[in-house]
């Protein structure tokens, strides 16, 4: 029994070397935890902007006690330097810091104008090559220096970094990572695009206390890893409606008789590309399929009975196509810049003509004719059929 007794005691003894210890634990009072970053390009040095979350400031706005209160301050602070290289930048940064810089927390990247349009190639690697940068950080392209989109009010959340991460989600169901960038670069038949944020005041310049914001007003057009350039708004909600990707977009329309406006939402929506090659022509038809509700009714249209939602439905596809074909013909003509990935879907379905033209595919990428054709369904009108305010004889009927 003895005997059992010390063999059992030395193998506990064994197995406690295995146990993991803190020997390489990091206090978070010696950690800088990076919550977004900016990168610019000041004629030839690259500036780096680090905002740096500050967990004693991380309370309520004007909150006293509980580990220091905030009175007010924000609850970050912007470390910014230029060096010659990316990498300097982030060296200089740490000798003027007490804490070590930790990037796992970082969520946002932003990316001057000016850097982008020299290309990002540089960038990429430093951001990838080392495991705490992760690749589910989104990027943005901003108008104008990063630095100065970082450094907004953005009052509703606590960090800018965040605030952008937030309309990232809201405008696209698969927001851009540095994963889906880096693959659209690194593969055939699509290029890459990111969305564009930019500074706004959220009230007239002439009220007090006029705080900045940011808003992201349109999509950035690469070609590999440099920006060619920037599709406004309008014509970036229909590019991102034909990739299927739009969160609940609405559209708006004009009263198919009458005067005045209607807003349909469209809860669901996807799409597919059926390309098809010709006597060495390339056809690529967008199928997009969507599932709407009527939410405002700003028009004298109609009391919405079935023949009227047919009509409805039928400006809504017209709408829906044109805004499309205009955003395409924008990429195709001016920028010449696939990022709804046209080449693509041919290198998935017909892999033998892809091998053909693969090579060439920014000169026949132009000339690509493209269809679009809108399946709608608009399942609900809302509580009322009749436009509120609008007497039954002002009321136009089909």
């Amino acid at each position: 029994m003895l005997f059992i007794r010390r063999y059992l005691l030395v193998g506990i003894l064994l197995l406690s070397t295995l146990l993991t210890g803190c020997w390489d634990r990091r206090e978070i009072n010696d950690v800088a935890f990076v919550i977004g970053i900016a990168v610019d390009k000041e004629e030839q040095l690259y500036r780096t902007s680090l905002q740096i979350a500050l967990p004693g400031q991380s309370g309520a706005s004007g909150s006293e006690g509980g580990g220091g209160g905030t009175s007010g301050d924000k609850p970050w602070f912007m470390l910014s330097n230029t060096s010659e290289t990316l990498r300097g930048t982030s060296n200089k940064g740490q000798k003027a810091l007490s804490r070590q810089l930790y990037y796992a927390h970082r969520r946002t990247l932003m990316i001057g104008e000016d850097l982008a349009r020299e290309g990002v190639a540089p960038m990429l690697d430093l951001l990838t090559r080392y495991p705490l940068n992760r690749l589910s950080a989104m990027p943005i392209v901003t108008r104008g220096a990063a630095h100065k989109v970082l450094d907004t009010d953005a009052p509703i959340e606590k960090f800018p970094s965040e605030m952008v991460r937030e309309l990232c989600f809201l405008n696209m169901r698969t927001p851009r990572s540095l994963k889906i960038f880096i693959d659209a670069i690194l593969s055939e038949g699509i290029d890459p695009f990111l969305p564009i944020a930019s500074v706004v005041e959220n009230v007239p310049k002439d009220w007090k206390n006029v705080k900045t914001n940011i808003k992201l007003d349109g999509l950035a057009v690469f070609k590999k890893d440099k920006l060619v350039g920037m599709v406004e708004k309008e014509a970036a909600d229909a590019l991102i409606l034909a990739m299927g990707e739009a969160n609940a977009p609405e559209v708006m329309i004009k009263a198919p008789r009458g005067e005045g406006n209607l807003f349909v939402k469209l809860n669901e929506n996807n799409s597919s590309f059926d390309p098809q090659i010709k006597n060495g022509k390339v056809t690529v038809t967008i199928k997009m399929y969507a599932k709407g509700v009527l939410v405002d009714n700003e028009s004298n249209y109609g009391d919405l009975r079935e023949g009227e939602i047919t009509k409805l439905t039928e400006a809504v596809h017209t709408k829906i196509k044109q805004d499309i074909e205009e955003g395409v013909r924008l990429i195709q003509t001016k920028y010449n810049a696939d990022i709804l990935g046209l080449g693509r879907s041919i290198h998935q379905q017909l892999p033998k003509e892809w091998e053909k033209m693969k090579d060439r595919w920014s000169d026949v990428y132009p000339d690509v004719k493209v269809i679009v054709e809108p399946h709608i369904i608009i399942e609900n009108v809302g509580i009322v059929n009749k436009p509120i305010g609008v007497g039954e004889e002002e009321i136009v009927h089909d």
